[in-house]
């Protein structure tokens, strides 16, 4: 005989503040439509141990979501004759097209573009990054691609160096501290860093604080969760992008309870977006006078080689000469002709390293209409002649 109140085995490890969010959706449902006999699993130790397989051989309804480590166990649970709701995009493959299962997930790149929206608010930054984790998890790569949509230049990434062990034990690894810290060392400043969740937001924090980079003077940093175990153990206090987990929760269980009495609900993979910023002190806006000099590096950076000049720049950007030339001094401790030459002078440096192009060549391919000129300024700038830097291989001359 159908028992009256259907079995419900809700696997959800509640160790961070997504699984937490999701599980209070649930539960949000079910308090509005009761009726389910619930069995909750909350710890991944519970899983990997067997629990859910156990729990799940005379259930009705599965909702799940459970780590990319329980893969085995999740196709052993699709050998069962159960409805069954997945909210974690590691095992969606597994279950998407099934008839008797549903998969509902964030909307990852409405996420990344959530951030850009708030880092384009603070003005216009000299680089933009984003730290994925060890693995490049889909939820991970989504936020990395909704990012990249809307910055204006290109987004360098960080990814922790993958070591050899088990995923678990990977996860739980302390991170390369050198790597991140050379990473964040190599961005043009200010910069933008947009962490994949709050955790590895705030190890970019930390990283900045050990080089004596300020937050957010020199380095704005978002992340995502809104995790208060995480933000307010920051210094200045983490901004982050509450995500839509509660919704996501109370979607699974709704879309469970229709499966459960053969209601009609999408075959296809639903999809929730919808976050909400919480702006704190590791990203403020970045100041007039390091905007308006920042486009007109921007511009520098892209047409240095082309021969323009300063009175080019200052055109381009609708200010006065004796403008620009002051902001430039005080926020670059240079002038625009010195920043111009400066970036023709690293192009050459690059072409004289990783090409085969004779100076004439590279001479002209960065700008320097006169090849005695160029020659005298590089001798000057870098102590020897560019045959002897190509000889060297960029290695300065010893002291």
């Amino acid at each position: 005989m159908k028992r009256s109140a259907p079995k419900v085995v809700v696997a959800i490890p509640t160790n961070g503040n997504d699984g937490r969010e999701q599980m209070s959706g649930v539960f949000d449902y079910v308090n509005m439509h009761p009726g389910w006999k619930i069995h909750l699993i909350n710890t991944r130790t519970d899983i990997a141990n067997g629990a859910l397989e156990i729990e799940a051989k005379d259930a009705d309804g599965l909702l799940l979501s459970i780590s990319c480590d329980n893969e085995r166990i999740a196709e052993r649970v699709l050998a069962k004759d159960v409805k069954v709701v997945v909210t974690n995009d590691h095992l969606a493959p597994l279950y998407e097209g099934r008839p008797n299962c549903r998969v509902l997930l964030l909307d990852n790149e409405s996420i990344g573009r959530d951030a850009v929206r708030h880092v384009n608010s603070l003005g216009h930054f000299a680089s933009y990054g984003f730290v994925h984790g060890h693995i490049h998890f889909p939820w991970s790569d989504g936020r990395e691609r909704g990012f990249r949509t809307g910055v204006p230049r290109k987004v360098e990434l960080f990814v922790y160096p993958l070591h050899e062990d088990s995923r678990l034990e990977v996860l739980t690894k302390g991170i390369d501290e050198k790597d991140l810290a050379d990473w964040l060392s190599s961005l043009p400043k200010p910069a933008a860093v947009f962490g994949a969740n709050d955790l590895f937001a705030s190890d970019v924090m930390t990283a900045c604080e050990r080089l004596g980079l300020k937050v957010p003077q020199q380095v704005s940093v978002i992340g995502c969760d809104n995790d208060p175990l995480v933000w307010a153990n920051t210094t200045p206090q983490l901004t982050s992008l509450q995500l839509p987990f509660r919704q996501l929760g109370f979607k699974a269980a709704e879309t469970l309870d229709r499966l459960l009495h053969g209601r009609k609900t999408p075959d296809r993979t639903i999809y929730i977006s919808g976050t909400r910023l919480f702006a704190r002190g590791s990203s403020a806006p970045v100041p007039p006078a390091t905007t308006l000099v920042e486009k007109a590096r921007t511009y520098i950076r892209d047409h240095a080689c082309d021969g323009i000049r300063a009175a080019d720049v200052v055109a381009h950007i609708g200010v006065s000469r004796s403008l620009l030339d002051l902001r430039f001094r005080q926020v670059c401790g240079k002038s625009i002709l010195e920043d111009i030459l400066d970036t023709r002078l690293g192009e050459v440096r690059r072409q004289i390293l990783e090409t085969d192009r004779t100076f004439l060549q590279i001479g002209a391919a960065c700008g320097f209409k006169a090849p005695d000129s160029l020659k005298r300024l590089f001798r000057s700038r870098f102590g020897m002649s560019m045959r002897e830097f190509r000889a060297k291989g960029g290695t300065p001359p010893s002291a």
